[in-house]
């Protein structure tokens, strides 16, 4: 049985009866948990495990999901990973039948009373929104419960006009668990200095002596309940005692290890990286050395220590359990989300009618278009430009979304007129340039500054010669429309990637 409940749980073997999809059941005795978590919890404890708030979408604080609402089925692709990935939508199959029951979110030392609103199933298309990524842009709509408090006051003021919206890595819980329990406090090692004391020297040199190997780094992070000690430590070199991997034989291993200790006790987790004889170690890309796990909340269950960690890399962003037992301590991992940087604004059906609506209303318009391809593209840096087309590549608008979310028309192509870009020492320019009929060649010339329009220089030459020009409406001589042309910087061609969709 002990040596199923491990090897179970760290293939995230966490198995729960499922009701129907999208049910909201109580909490208590809503949930049948198979033996393996009955050994690690208690026999026949049904209250459903805290939960996390991951992100908000400026409104609403959110419970991310990390795998599809419709239960998997196995086949022959997926019959090697189908147990643990049916058992990871077990999971979170339990969160959503008990979403309205997390009510509690620990913030701090207090308890702040929450209430569930509804789930994110669809995006504005009726698309799935995303799945197991955390956004850096809150409008990207991600599948999700989402929660409020139950009071207005509990949300904190940033300022006079604004409120912080929580949502970063915080444990709810529903009453049967906290009724269950007893929450223990946490108090950080970090020094003023923000300096994280080492490991004493005995404790030290107990695991370099278990394992064979040098420490080359080890931190005491938190004291627990005013018991517990959680610690890390991080050995030099290859492990060389990993399992091999199935897939590369070659690999080697790095290795650090989790730490609770009580007194004389220490419970160990091994967290495996990458070992290279030239590199050296590695756990996360763009990372230097061992990221810890934080602990966020603890508590004394029925059968000892129950522990929430979060753990925060570069590019990813884990939550879950730890559970010291028998010497090891067992992880229960919920899912490792994925960290996006630097994303472009999503732009949906309604964002492309109204954008298709200014064009049709533009007065300088003579042509009947329908457009059916769209793109982000980068004229400067700071706003966010739109890039529409037809669908032969004749016309096309470019269109910057504004604060409030409107968008503005600022150029527009015709089979004559293109478009291309320039830059220089922070001005950045869009052209639109082409033939005018006959031998004349026409340029408008937009230039912007720190997200700001602040020239639009149009000419018309004839044969080479400046026929009319103006900047900023006010008409120019040639000898200084000349002069503005000759200091302009080379025009490049605007890299975008076109979709296609249905007006």
């Amino acid at each position: 049985m002990k040596k199923l409940m491990l090897v179970a749980i760290c293939a995230m073997a966490v198995m729960f009866s499922c009701k129907s999809k999208g049910e909201t059941a109580p909490a208590d005795g809503a949930d049948s948990m198979v033996a393996v978590i009955d050994s690690i919890i208690e026999e026949n404890d049904t209250t459903p495990l805290p939960m996390f708030l991951i992100g908000n979408d400026r409104k609403y604080m959110q419970m991310l999901y990390w795998t599809d609402i419709e239960e998997p089925k196995k086949d022959d692709d997926n019959a090697e990973y189908f147990e643990s990935w049916h058992n990871s939508w077990e999971l979170q199959q339990m969160f959503r039948r008990n979403a309205a029951q997390y009510t509690n979110l620990l913030r701090g030392d207090k308890i702040v009373r929450l209430k569930f609103i509804d789930e994110v199933l669809k995006d504005p298309d009726g698309g799935t929104p995303s799945i197991g990524e955390i956004h850096g842009r809150e409008d990207i709509p991600s599948l999700c419960a989402r929660f409020d408090y139950a009071d207005a006051k509990d949300r904190r003021a940033k300022s006079d006009e604004e409120s912080v919206v929580d949502g970063w890595g915080l444990v709810v819980t529903t009453d049967s668990y906290m009724k269950s329990r007893r929450r223990l406090d946490i108090k950080s090692c970090l020094a003023e200095s923000d300096t994280i004391p080492p490991l004493s020297a005995d404790i030290v040199r107990q695991l370099e002596k278990e394992y064979g190997m040098k420490v080359v780094r080890s931190s005491k992070r938190s004291i627990i309940g005013q018991r517990y000690i959680h610690a890390t430590v991080e050995f030099a070199g290859e492990y060389k005692n990993a399992p091999k991997d199935k897939y590369d034989a070659d690999r080697k291993y790095a290795l650090a290890l989790e730490l609770i200790i009580d007194s004389a006790r220490i419970y160990k987790l091994e967290q495996l990286g990458y070992y290279d004889p030239e590199w050296g170690t590695t756990w996360n890309a763009d990372a230097d050395g061992y990221i810890s796990n934080d602990i966020v909340a603890a508590f004394e269950g029925p059968k000892g220590l129950e522990l929430c960690y979060t753990h925060a890399a570069p590019e990813s962003y884990a939550v879950g359990m730890l559970f010291p037992r028998e010497g090891s301590l067992v992880k229960v991992e919920y899912d490792i989300f994925h960290c996006m940087i630097d994303e472009e604004a999503p732009v949906w059906k309604k964002d492309l009618a109204a954008m298709q609506k200014l064009y049709d209303a533009d007065e300088t318009v003579d042509y009947d278009v329908q457009f059916t391809k769209w793109a982000h593209c980068h004229i400067d840096y700071t706003n966010e430009w739109i890039w529409l087309r037809d669908k032969d590549d004749e016309n096309g608008a470019f269109f910057i979304r504004q604060d409030d979310g409107t968008f503005r028309l600022i150029a527009v192509e015709t089979p004559k007129l293109r478009a291309s870009r320039m830059e220089r020492n922070g001005t950045y320019y869009l052209k639109i340039a082409g033939s005018a009929g006959g031998p004349s060649w026409a340029q408008e010339i937009r230039a912007f500054r720190n997200g700001k329009l602040v020239e639009t220089f149009n000419v018309i030459e004839v044969e080479g010669n400046i026929d009319g020009c103006s900047l900023n409406g006010r008409d120019l001589s040639a000898e200084e429309g000349r002069a503005y042309l000759d200091k302009l910087p080379e025009a490049k061609d605007i890299t975008a990637f076109f979709r296609d969709y249905e007006p």
